[in-house]
């Protein structure tokens, strides 16, 4: 051995019994004092600041249910107040004392507790450990001076979450409804050791939490589908479902939640909706009294040329939409017209924000005005030369199935209490935009796609559901990319929902809406019905 490490070793063997005669005089003076000891303790414990933030939240995000939603990762800490660690340890076994220390040197030795305390003995030091490292020192707790708490970060990975933007725009105060005002008087969640050893987690009654429509056992279920390796070829998967008689959210999530949320059209403009916006020409065409459903029409004899294989003989409008006939829209939204369409569909939320959150993390969608050239908006019939929230989607399906009424989609339900008082409630918005009978042919038109049209891989046995397939095409900024699209809903214990899947960036050749969403779809509505 080198004569460094012999003055290191005989320094630490000098530190340490330095240490070890200080407790034990310590400790003998303790029993000289012998009742007042406790007394002792109290009093030098009252002169610090015992308790410690536990998370860096001061409020909760919670399901219907109230289950938080939030995912945390948590921080594993040792507090050591050297004065009380040094002092007042009189009836603690010099060996624990030692068990403690040489635990935490072996996590980290940069973490050495008696060198720390000879170089600043009255300092006190805050070390993060591991779980495992953790619960060891949990063993020999019992130590006065020592503190062991838990504190949660929210974990900012997954940072599109819907969750996780939902704390973006408190922290900033940036949404359209100030909900920062709900949670300014909270208080931060705390351990308290003042009065118990093991220290009392300590929670405001009076702080404000966030209850969302969301139903977090069906959220989690979702992405464990779409997360599913069968899936592996989809880099991107984007659900969100409703109830259609309130609006409420229940589930909106998508299969990677590290990259700008799909759903609220994140970071972007918002996406092209495709064929799925066909759905809101037939309800202007209809509702107006200019076609019915069953109108016939020829594409192999249309003026225009944008299928890609013409369909032979008479189709129907139903037929139309359940194949999904470009050009048959194309000579309907010309008869309909730009403006007609446009009312119907703003009037149903689109090109407006569903959320009201900040441009960043939420688009409100747009339209190209119809050129002279184009002969009417041919591309806008077909969901082309838009973009919109895909969230806005829902609304289609919901204004069908609650007979032609329009009900704004709701995500924040309430503000409640850590009692789980009701503070405030917030509504939503109805409107009448179809007549009911209108509604009605469009939920027949939605089964027939299903049954009979672009849909039929998509049938479910013994569920009620109806649903319309889309494909769409975009620029990315390098290149044109495809998008597949399916929107739906189902029935299920006498309640209709809502439901779309997108599934982005899929290969035009061979892949569209029907056989990339489609058998997600399916595979949810089975699940769902299957598991509630």
């Amino acid at each position: 051995m080198d004569k460094k490490n012999v003055r290191l070793r005989i320094r630490f063997i000098n530190i340490l019994f330095g240490l070890s005669i200080s407790i034990i005089i310590f400790r003998l003076a303790f029993i000289q004092l012998g009742a007042k000891a406790d007394k002792y303790v109290s009093i030098a414990m009252n002169q610090y600041n015992l308790d410690y933030r536990t998370s860096n939240l001061n409020y909760r995000i919670l399901d219907d249910k109230s289950n938080d939603l939030i995912k945390y990762s948590t921080k594993y800490i040792v507090e050591v107040k050297s004065n009380i660690f040094k002092n007042f340890n009189n009836n603690i076994e010099m060996e624990k004392i030692l068990t403690f220390t040489s635990i935490l040197k072996n996590y980290n030795e940069d973490f050495d507790l008696i060198q720390k305390f000879q170089e600043n003995p009255g300092y006190n030091f805050k070390f993060e450990v591991d779980k495992y490292t953790y619960e060891k020192l949990q063993t020999v707790q019992d130590i006065n001076g020592i503190y062991l708490y838990e504190y949660d970060e929210f974990n900012e990975k997954e940072a599109w979450s819907i969750e996780n933007i939902l704390i973006k725009e408190i922290s900033e105060n940036s949404t359209e409804e100030n909900y920062h005002t709900y949670i300014e008087n909270n208080k931060y969640p705390k351990i308290d050791f003042n009065y118990v050893k093991t220290g009392k987690d300590v929670v405001d009654p009076n702080n404000n939490n966030f209850k969302l429509t969301i139903d977090k056992e069906l959220q989690d279920g979702v992405k464990n589908i779409i997360s599913d390796k069968k899936y592996d070829e989809f880099d991107s998967i984007a659900i969100a479902i409703s109830e259609a008689s309130t609006g409420e959210i229940k589930a909106l999530t998508q299969k990677n939640e590290y990259n700008p949320n799909i759903i609220l059209g994140s970071t972007s403009l918002g996406y092209v909706p495709g064929s799925v916006f066909k759905l809101v020409v037939a309800e202007a065409a209809i509702d107006s009294g200019i076609f019915t459903s069953k109108h016939e029409f020829s594409c192999e004899n249309s003026r225009y040329n944008l299928c890609k294989d013409r369909h032979a003989g008479k189709l129907t409008m139903e037929d139309a939409l359940a194949v999904s006939c470009n050009n048959i829209f194309a000579e309907i939204g010309k008869e309909v017209g730009w403006d007609l369409i446009k009312n119907y569909a703003e009037d149903q939320g689109f090109f407006k924000k569903v959320l009201g959150f900040s441009d960043l993390r939420e688009a409100s969608g747009s339209y190209a005005e119809p050129k002279e050239y184009e002969d009417g908006p041919l591309f806008l019939s077909m969901g082309q030369n838009m973009l919109i929230e895909p969230l806005q989607a829902l609304n289609i399906t919901n204004t069908i199935l609650n007979n032609g009424i329009y009900t704004k989609l709701k995500l924040i339900d309430k503000i409640v209490n850590e009692n789980n008082e009701v503070i405030k409630e917030f509504s939503n918005t109805s409107d009448k935009v179809l007549k009911k009978d209108t509604a009605n042919i469009l939920k027949s038109m939605l089964i027939n796609t299903l049954e009979n049209g672009t849909g039929k891989n998509i049938k479910i046995s013994g569920v009620e559901s109806g649903v319309k397939t889309g494909t769409s095409e975009r620029f990315d900024g390098e290149n044109i990319v495809s998008d597949g699209w399916v929107l739906g809903y189902f029935k299920h214990r006498n309640k209709y929902y809502s439901m779309f899947v997108f599934v982005e960036n899929i290969n035009e050749e061979g892949q569209f809406g029907g056989n990339t969403a489609g058998p997600i779809f399916k595979e949810i509505v089975e699940y769902y019905t299957n598991t509630f």
